[in-house]
């Protein structure tokens, strides 16, 4: 009997090891996490950065009902684009012609009102966005921004 009770102690001891060597892995693995930080974490990358890319300042006349006027427009560009300062100096010229033959169509009246400079910057920037897209200019445009606009 004693050599029964002694391979019994034996396996009943080794089977402790094994369930509490079991329950240190499976904690382990469960809190690697925590306990070793960056290699066990999910990667997600981080968030570009929107930059913003000032363009020169434009002069457009616009018509009125007795005199022609003149627009004094600054602007920005949002991009979050990683080329996006190469691609807008490259495309330079067409950004400059799309905005002159925007605002020659508009009037005095229809600049001068307040409630507009929100629909006037979105317009810019579904029209860059279309002839930046259709001239093979790869940019995310996020926003236009109207930096300073006098009208004379």
């Amino acid at each position: 009997m004693a050599i029964g009770s002694k391979k019994i102690g034996k396996l009943s001891g080794l089977t402790m090891v094994f369930l509490a060597w079991s329950a240190g892995i499976f904690w382990v693995g469960w809190k690697s996490p925590e306990l070793f930080g960056e290699p066990f974490t999910a990667f997600e990358p981080a968030p570009k950065v929107a930059q913003f890319y000032p363009l020169e300042k434009f002069i457009f006349s616009v018509p009125g009902k007795d005199t022609s006027h003149y627009l004094l427009l600054e602007m920005a560009l949002k991009s979050r684009s990683d080329d996006a300062a190469n691609i807008i100096r490259d495309a330079d010229p067409l950004i400059k012609n799309a905005l002159m033959k925007m605002f020659s169509q508009k009037e005095y009246e229809e600049l001068h009102a307040s409630h507009q400079l929100e629909l006037l910057q979105t317009e810019a920037q579904v029209l860059l966005a279309t002839v930046l897209t259709e001239n093979n200019f790869s940019i995310e445009l996020d926003d236009v921004l109207f930096t300073r606009m006098v009208i004379q």
